[in-house]
C-alpha cells in the first residue's frame, strides 16, 4: 500500500483530489508528520518565489484574500491573520507557525493559490516539490539541533 506523503502532496497540487484523499486516509502518524513538513516546505519555496522579505504588506494581504476567495468555500476555514503569519514566517519575518489543523488548512489554501497563479508545468511542479523536501529536511535538522542544544544548556 502506497502512503507516500510526497505522492499525496503531488496529487493534491496536480488536481488529482480523489487519489490525494485516498492516500491521506491511509496515513500513519509518521506519514502525517512528513506530509505537514512537506506542505510547510512547499509553502516556503512558493512564498519565496513570489514575495521578498521586507516588502510592503499590501501584496501579501491581497494574495491571502484572493486565495481565500478561490479555495475557502465557507469563508471561515482559513483565518486571514494566520494565513498572513504563514507568509511572513516563510519570509523569516515572523516565528514559524506550528503544524496544527488550522495551519495545515491555511498552508494548503495558500500553496494552491501560489502555484495556480504561477501556472507551473509538471516539471516545474516537480522542482518545487524537490525543493520542498529539501526545505522540510533542513527545517527538521534545525529543530533537532535546537533540541540537542537546549538539552545541553
Amino acid at each position: 500500500m502506497v502512503t507516500d506523503p510526497h505522492a499525496a502532496l503531488r496529487g493534491l497540487l496536480s488536481g488529482r483530489l480523489r487519489g490525494h484523499d485516498r492516500r491521506l486516509s491511509r496515513f500513519a502518524e509518521s506519514d502525517w508528520r512528513r506530509y505537514a513538513d512537506l506542505l510547510a516546505g512547499a509553502l516556503l519555496v512558493a512564498v519565496r518565489r513570489r514575495f521578498v522579505a521586507g516588502q510592503d504588506r499590501s501584496p501579501v494581504i491581497r494574495f491571502v484574500a484572493s486565495a481565500r476567495e478561490r479555495y475557502d468555500a465557507t469563508g471561515r476555514d482559513v483565518d486571514p491573520v494566520l494565513a498572513e503569519a504563514l507568509v511572513w514566517a516563510a519570509l523569516g519575518e515572523r516565528p514559524p507557525v506550528p503544524h496544527d489543523a488550522a495551519a495545515i488548512v491555511a498552508r494548503t489554501v495558500l500553496l494552491l493559490g501560489l502555484l495556480e497563479d504561477e501556472g507551473l508545468t509538471d516539471r516545474e511542479l516537480d522542482d518545487v516539490l524537490v525543493a520542498a523536501a529539501h526545505a522540510a529536511d533542513d527545517s527538521a535538522q534545525g529543530a533537532d539541533r535546537q533540541q540537542v542544544g537546549g538539552a545541553e544548556t
